[in-house]
Parts: C-alpha cells; structure tokens; sequence
C-alpha cells in the first residue's frame, strides 16, 4: 500500500484547502521527508487527515467515530481525502463532515464517505460500506494499519524499559494479541462450565422414575386378561344395540297410530267450527264474474267523493288566502309608520352625537396642542428605556468592577485605598487610569520591596545553617583537640597555634545557633508568603485593569448616546441612581400621549360615522314615505285583526309577506276553478258505470248492486278462507297414510316378537348395565397402557440422556485437558505464553533493523523471564544488560527497531511502501541521529517512502525535504513543501 496525495480541509488549526502531493517533487524522489514546526502547529492533523479518510477515525480522538471537535473553529464543513495505490489499482478515500446549510452556527449533520477508484467512480458510499471496502483493498483493519502505517515510536521506548507484567499489556495493545487472553478465559470458563452442568445433568437422571420388571409383567396381565372381557362384552352390547333399534321403531309406530287418530278427530272438529267461512267463501266466489265492473264502480265513486272534497278544501284555502292578504296589507302599513317614527328618531340621536363628537374633538385637540413635546415619545421610548436600562447596567457593573479592585487591592496598600474613592458616580475615565496607574506603581514599589525582604531573609537562612555547619563539623573534633600540643603541626589544618588547645570552649553553643536557623527559616517563609501573596494580587489588579477601563468606557459610551437620544425631546441625562424613576416618567408621559392621540381618532370616527348616520336616515324617510303613499287600500269587507306595536314586523319582512299573500290570492283563485271542473266531470262518470253495472247484477242470484258487495270478501280474508280448506282437506290425507303405514309397522314388528311395555323397560335396563360395565373397564385398561407408555417414555428419555451425558463427558475430557495447558481466570496463562511468542517474532524483526542503525546492540528475550527483554552488547564480547541500562540514543535506536519490525509484522500479508513515524528524535545526539536518518534513508531501497515528524532542529537541518507546517494569526497554520 502506497499513499500517493492527502488532500484536507479545515481539520483543528490547518483552515482552507491544503494538498500534499506524493507523487510530485520533491517529494517522489526524496524516500525521506520531515513534517516539521512548532508545537500545537498542526503535525499530527496531517495524519489525522489520514485516518479520518481511509476509517472515519482519528488517533487523538481514540474510538470516536467522526469526531465533530475535528472541524475547524468558525467554519461550516471540514474534508480529508487520500489517493493511494495497491495492487488492484489507484483508488480515493473521502470523508466530509459539514453543519446544515454549511452555516458556522448550524447543527453538525452525520458524515459522508466515499471510495472512488481511478476514474473518480463511487465504488462505496456510507461508513459500514466503506469500512469493508477498506479493509478489503488494503489488508488492514485501523487498528493494523495504525501498527504497520503509523508508528508512535514513544510507545516502544515504553516497551522496552518496562516490567515484564506491564510489557504484557503494552504487547497486547501493539501487536492486537488480545484474542489470546480471550481464548485462555474461554478456555476456562468453558471447561468449568461444562463440569457444573455435568452434574446436574447426573441429578436431572436420577430424578427419571421407571417401574421394575415385576410390575410391568403385572400390568400387562391385567391388560390381556381386560382386552379378552372387553371383546365378550362388545359382541354383547352390540347385540343389544340392534333390538333397541326395533323396540324403539316399535314405540314409534304406535305413538303414530294413536297420533294419527287423534289428528281426524281434530280435522271434523275444525270443519264443523269453519262452516260458516266455507259458506262465505261459496257466496265470494259467485262475485268473481263482476269483479272487473266492481272495481270501476268503486273508482269512480271514489274519485267523485275526492272531488268534492278538494273542491270544497279549495274554496276554504281561498277564503284565507283573501283574509291573509288584507292583514298583510294592513301589517306593512303599520311596519311602515313604525319605520318612518324610529327612523326620524335616529336622525334625531345621530345630530346630537354630532355636537358631542365636535365638543370632545376640540378639547383633545386643545390638550394635544399643549403636550407636543411628547410626540417624539410615541415612535422611540422602547429605545429609549432600553438605553436608560442598559445605562443603569453599565454603572453598576462598573461600580462592580471596581468594588471588586478596590477590595482586592486594600489588602496591599489599605491605606491608599482608604483615599480613593468609594464609587465611580462622579469619576471620569482619565481621572480612574491615573489612579489605577498610581496605585498599581506603588504596589509594584512593595513588591519589590518584598522581594528584597525575601531575598535578604533567604541570606539569612543560608548564612544561619553555615554557621550551624560550621559549629557541628567543629564539634566532631573535640577528641583531635584535646590531642593538639603547643608547637606541634595540627593534622587538620597544619597550624602550629592552637587557640583551644588550653581547653576553650567555643564562643557559640549549638543550641543557639539551631534556634537561629529556625526563626530565620520562618522569617523567610513569613517574607515569602508575604511576597507570593503580593504578587498575586499585584497580577490579578493589573489584570484587571483593562476590563475595568472597558466598563467605564462602556458607562461613558451609555450615557454619551444616552444624550444624543434625549437632546431632541429636551431631557436630561439621569443622575446615579434615578434611572428607573426617569424611564417610569418617559413611559407614562409616552402612554398619556398616546392615549389621547387614540381619544382624538376615535372622536373624529366616531363624528363621522354619526354624520353618516343622520344621512342614511333620511333617505329612509322619503323611502318609506313613497311606498305608503304607493300601497293599495284595503278590503273594507273582510275584518282585519288589529296589529300590536310589538308585533310589528320590519319594513323588509312585510313588503315579503305582503308579495307573498298577493301571489298566494292569485293562486287559490286558480286553482278553486280547476277544482270545480274536476268536480262536475267525476260525479258524471260514476252515475254511468253505477247504472251499467246494476243491470248486469240484476240477472244473477246476487240480484242487487248491495248484495254484490256484501257477498264480496277482502281479499286478504278470501285467501285465508281458501287456505283453511285447502289445508283442511291436506291434513286428513296426511292422517290417513300415517294411519296406514303405523298400521303395517305394528304388524310387521309383533310377528318378530319385539318385546312390549315391561319387557322393553327389562331390556333397557340390561343394556344400560352392560355399557356402564365397559366403561369401567375402558378406563382401567386406559390407566394400565398409560402406565406402561408412560414408563417406556421415561426408560427412552433416561437411555437419551444417558447418552448425551456419556459424549459430554469425553468432550469434558477434551476441555479439561485444554484448560490444564492453557486456562485461567483471567486468561493470562495462555497470554504471556501466545505474547512471548509474538515478542521473539516482533524481536526477529526488530534485529534486522537494529543491525542497520548500529552493528554493536541486539535485542534477546531473558531465558529466565518469558517476557523480559535484554540488550546484548555485541562490542562486549556479547554481554547481556537489562534496557533499563540504555542511554536515551541507544533506548531511541531500539525502540525505533521495535516500531520498523512491528510494521512488517502487522501487515506481513500486505507490501507497506509509506512510513510515518511521530516523534522521539529529541534525545539523540548528533552522531545517533546520523545513524537513524540513514537507516530511515535506507529503506527507499525497498520502494518505501518514510515521513518523520519532529520539531528537532537538528533534524530539520539534516532531512532537506520538508512539509513545513507554518503558523499563521488567529491560530491557523498552512502547509508548504521544502526541497532539500
């Protein structure tokens, strides 16, 4: 795998579009190239961006998928790109991470990845897509790739000088072996946990219950000897079963004859009861012949009769329709007077208000007029009270600010403070920096002075415990002086006086002098203190100062636009602390204005709209007054019902009722004369067919037109007579073949002797026992299979379970003799043994690069430590020491080794042709360093292109090819490519 470009964007402090170009010079023919600048410059982005395009990942950010903290400061989307070759091909990673709309302040949206091959076709979209198709391309999952790709070589100088019990874990999390300790705690776990369901497997078999041999013989004894009763007994039944048949058929035949006896009595009785229906139905069916001529007759007469009915209903509707329309008439004059009267009483009302409306007009005006002034109020005294607002909190928190300083500085010089003033009312800006600048001069002056005092009282202690030295090292001598003799060389000094030699003591005691010591030890303490105290407050006040300018100026700001609000409206700034009195006066003198402002609208509306009123009045009047004058006079025939005031209907409603009333006159009228017509021709009709139809009737036995119509019968009545006959005559048909057949059924059923009465119940009974008596046995032979099938269930499921149990046991077996090797708890059994493995590969690897970058050292794993390493000195004649022993060149060269073997180890199945190592070249001397950047050099044999990042200026001097990363203002960095 070969990374061929990096391209990113807005990622931590590299802002806008940069590209690194692999393919390129002088990056293509270089094989070794430094990522340099300072720290926090942005290095590790450049591998950030890496990682983010191939696994959406970042190292820094550990196991966070697409971090959002990544993304620029300020900016609305950040991007990484990586072209890189493998065998299959050219290929392109993407990962994009924007906020919506690509706003700075929008909502973070989820990443986008994409895998584009040589031609900038999509061939995967999506992380989980992407991540397989990754991972399929290069070989490498992220944690493999940041193992063979990306080399953190300070976590191999970790490795080598740690414990063997740390080296463990520091293996386990270098080479991915964690599956081992996995596999020894499965190990385990499974063996235990397969021994504990052993046993209650044993239990659950013990607990299968099966009878003895004995008592399964018993059981099927009885079982055969039961099945023998039972097909006795069945044979008998079944007998039994076939002559209740024929003594039931027997029953049956007599229940029908008797039946059928009853039923003819029945039928002659309802005959006799229905003599008169039958002799009506005779006399119905004689008017058959006329029922045609009937039927006219009958309509004719009916239509006569509605005729004359509708005539007269006619004639009444008519009447009323003449009375309706003369109270309709009077109605709509008496709405109309009324009308005229309310109307001229508006016209009346509406001019009075007139007068008001001007009266109340005039003087809102007049109060207007005098409060002028305030108009400017209506449009700006929001702003105006949020400037007030805003004013009283700028002094405040000026007032504030410096409470706060004058509190914080009173406990360096209190007596100046005492001096200042309390509050910042009546204090311009120039006047509160010169007292700032005063004030913190001489609390700069005390500082000083501190410093000194500390200064002198760390003399002090020094000069104190010299003395004190001085005195103990002369006590140690007090034998050599009790040995001096006068002329005599001392052995000390060499002095031939000696001052003490007659027994003099020293001129100080010990005792004293310790006491010395130790109050000039506390006097220091007490200066430092004092001092540190200073300092500290001195920092914070001169900290502090600018925040607090920044209020004043924020005060003065407040009221100087304060003014420039209130010049136009003639007010005045408000002192400190009437602020809030100022803007209630502004808002009510604002609300007042309005107020009558909204008088003076509504007075000029309301004028108006009466004005409208009185002339919409008066076209009323002359309406209504023409229409009296149009209105027909009354009917002075028909009486009129006198109208009420409260009945009176309004003008509109009136003239309609009137219309209609008018119209429905018309109508009736209409209507009466089409209904006499009707009248005269439907009596005519009936007379003719009345007197065709009498002759006829007068030649038949019914003789006259009344007795044809008493002898026709409804026709619902006609029907029923007619089915009381019919089933009459059905029902003794009926009785009599059942007669017949009961009568051949008896005489067939005698003749075989079925038993009668008594006999039949005897039989019965018999039959009864005899199934009560199978039962019985059904269920005991039932409980005796149950046992039986029962217990071959319970034998089947124990020689189961038995089996099952034998083929855990060999499997337990297996497992026990597995966690004996390599089973624990904690799955460090089979740990240290796969990691000791992996640590003399990984050793292998690393030999043959340490070759390369010195030929006197060569890494060993301890014979009597699995997990421990050594350095064999091959310049020693092969001495072995332990890595602790290493200089921090030496330790750097070795881990270096390490990082390059893990490398090939971790993708042993993939070709690596792009390195980048972070850090650790800070501890090498100038030779050491020659030796690495010439190994690292070396591996462009190889095809591989290395990149190092450090901020060591002797690396920089030495690795001509760069990718500087620059600082820029406001804590961004942009990348420049440097040939060598």
């Amino acid at each position: 795998m070969k990374i061929l470009r990096i391209r990113l964007k807005n990622l931590n402090s590299l802002r806008g579009p940069q590209e690194i170009d692999l393919t390129e010079e002088p990056l293509v023919s270089a094989g070794l190239f430094a990522i340099v600048g300072p720290t926090g410059a942005g290095k590790s982005t450049v591998l950030d961006a890496i990682t983010l395009a191939l696994y959406g990942r970042a190292a820094r950010y550990g196991s966070v998928v697409s971090p959002e903290d990544i993304m620029s400061r300020h900016c609305g989307e950040c991007m990484a790109e990586v072209e890189f070759e493998v065998p299959s091909g050219v290929y392109r990673a993407a990962w994009g991470l924007h906020r919506a709309r690509r706003r700075v302040d929008g909502d973070i949206q989820p990443a986008t990845r994409y895998i584009y091959n040589k031609d900038s076709e999509p061939i995967a979209q999506g992380a989980s897509e992407v991540k397989t198709k990754v991972e399929e391309l290069l070989g490498l999952d992220y944690d493999r790739f940041l193992r063979s790709v990306l080399l953190a070589q300070g976590d191999f100088a970790k490795f080598l000088k740690a414990k063997p019990d740390e080296r463990a874990g520091l293996l386990e999390s270098l080479t991915g072996t964690e599956v081992y300790s996995r596999i020894g705690k499965l190990a385990y776990e499974q063996a235990s946990g397969r021994e504990r369901r052993l046993v209650v497997k044993r239990e659950s078999i013990g607990q299968i219950a099966v009878l003895s041999e004995e008592d399964r013989l018993e059981l099927n004894e009885k079982l055969e000897a039961g099945d023998r009763a039972m097909t006795s007994l069945r044979k008998e039944i079944k007998a039994g079963e076939s002559m209740l048949i024929f003594i039931s058929s027997l029953e049956s035949a007599m229940a029908d004859e008797l039946a059928s006896i009853e039923e003819l009595r029945s039928i002659e009785v309802d005959r006799k009861n229905a003599a008169s229906n039958i002799d009506q139905l005779r006399l119905h069916r004689l008017t058959i012949p006329f029922a045609a001529d009937l039927a006219l007759v009958n309509d004719a007469e009916t239509r006569s009769k509605d005729a004359v009915e509708h005539w007269s209903r006619a004639n009444e509707e008519h009447d009323r329709a003449k009375r309706a329309k003369n109270q309709a008439n009077q109605g709509l004059r008496e709405s109309l007077k009324g009308a005229l009267a309310r109307r001229q009483g508006d016209a009346d009302d509406s001019a009075k208000k007139v007068k008001e409306f001007d009266a109340s007009l005039n003087k809102v005006r007049e109060w207007l007029q005098g409060h002028m002034s305030d108009a400017g109020l209506v449009d700006c005294v929001s702003d105006l009270t949020t400037a007030v607002t805003s004013l009283k909190s700028a002094r405040e928190f000026a007032d504030d600010k410096w409470s706060d300083w004058r509190r914080e500085a009173k406990e360096i010089l209190p007596e100046i403070v005492q001096r200042l003033p309390n509050s910042l009312e009546a204090t311009q800006r120039s006047g509160i920096i010169v007292i700032l600048d005063d004030f913190l001069e001489m609390a700069i002056r005390k500082r000083d002075g501190l410093l000194k005092d500390q200064e002198m009282a760390k003399k002090q202690v020094r000069l104190s415990q010299g003395h004190l030295d001085k005195a103990r090292l002369v006590a140690k001598f007090e034998h050599e002086r009790s040995q001096l003799k006068a002329g005599d060389h001392c052995p000390l000094c060499g002095a031939t006086k000696h001052p003490w030699v007659e027994g003099a003591a020293p001129s100080e005691e010990i005792g004293e002098l310790e006491e010395e010591v130790v109050k000039a030890t506390e006097k220091f303490g007490d200066a430092k203190d004092h001092f540190d105290a200073v300092r500290r407050k001195l920092e914070w006040l001169t900290k502090q100062r600018i925040p607090l300018c920044a209020s004043i100026d924020k005060r003065d700001d407040s009221e100087l636009r304060l003014k420039e609000l209130f010049q136009p409206i003639g007010v005045a700034v408000p002192v400190y602390g009437q602020e809030d009195v100022l803007r209630a006066g502004l808002q009510k003198r604002e609300e007042e204005f309005r107020k009558h402002r909204k008088l003076q609208d509504e007075s000029i509306s309301g004028r108006e709209k009466a004005a409208e009123q009185v002339k919409a009045a008066r076209k009323d009047i002359e309406i209504f007054d023409k229409k009296l004058g149009d209105l027909s006079p009354l009917n002075a025939d028909i009486p009129i019902e006198p109208v009420g005031s409260t009945a009176l209907l309004p003008v509109a409603e009136a003239e309609a009722r009137y219309g209609e009333a008018v119209a429905s006159e018309k109508t009736t009228s209409a209507q009466l004369g089409d209904r006499l017509e009707t009248k005269k021709a439907a009596e005519k009709s009936f007379e003719t067919s009345r007197t065709s139809l009498q002759e006829l009737v007068a030649e038949s036995d019914l003789k006259t037109l009344e007795g044809l119509r008493a002898a026709r019968l409804a026709l619902d009545d006609a029907n029923n007579f007619e089915t009381l006959v019919t089933n009459l005559q059905v029902r003794k048909t009926e009785a009599d073949a059942l007669r017949t057949k009961a009568n051949k059924k008896l005489c067939e059923l005698r003749e075989a002797s079925v038993p009668e009465g008594d006999k039949a119940a005897l039989y019965r009974e018999a039959q009864e026992t005899r199934i009560v008596d199978r039962d019985k046995r059904v269920a005991a032979q039932t409980e005796y299979r149950g046992s039986i099938d029962s217990d071959d269930e319970n034998r089947t499921q124990r020689m189961t379970a038995q089996k099952v149990l034998d083929e855990d046991q060999k499997e337990l077996v297996v497992w026990n003799r597995l966690k004996d090797l390599i089973g624990s708890a904690d799955g460090s059994k089979f740990r240290r043994h796969a990691q000791s493995i992996s640590l003399d590969i990984l050793t292998r690897h690393a030999n043959r690069h340490l070759r390369r970058l010195s030929d006197r050292y060569q890494i060993c794993l301890d014979d009597s430590e699995a997990l421990n390493l050594q350095i064999e000195d091959l310049h020693q004649a092969g001495a072995r020491r332990p890595m602790a022993s290493l200089s921090g060149g030496e330790s750097f060269l070795a881990s270096l080794a390490l990082a390059l073997g893990l490398s090939e180890l971790a993708g042993r199945n993939v070709r690596i042709d792009s390195l980048f190592i972070d850090e650790g070249f800070g501890t090498l001397d100038s030779e050491t360093l020659e030796i690495a950047i010439a190994a690292l050099d070396s591996l462009r044999q190889n095809g591989k292109t290395v990149g190092v990042i450090s901020h060591v200026p002797l690396l920089k001097e030495r690795i001509g090819t760069q990718i500087q990363i620059v600082k820029q203002s406001g804590g961004t960095s942009i990348m420049r490519v440097v040939g060598g």
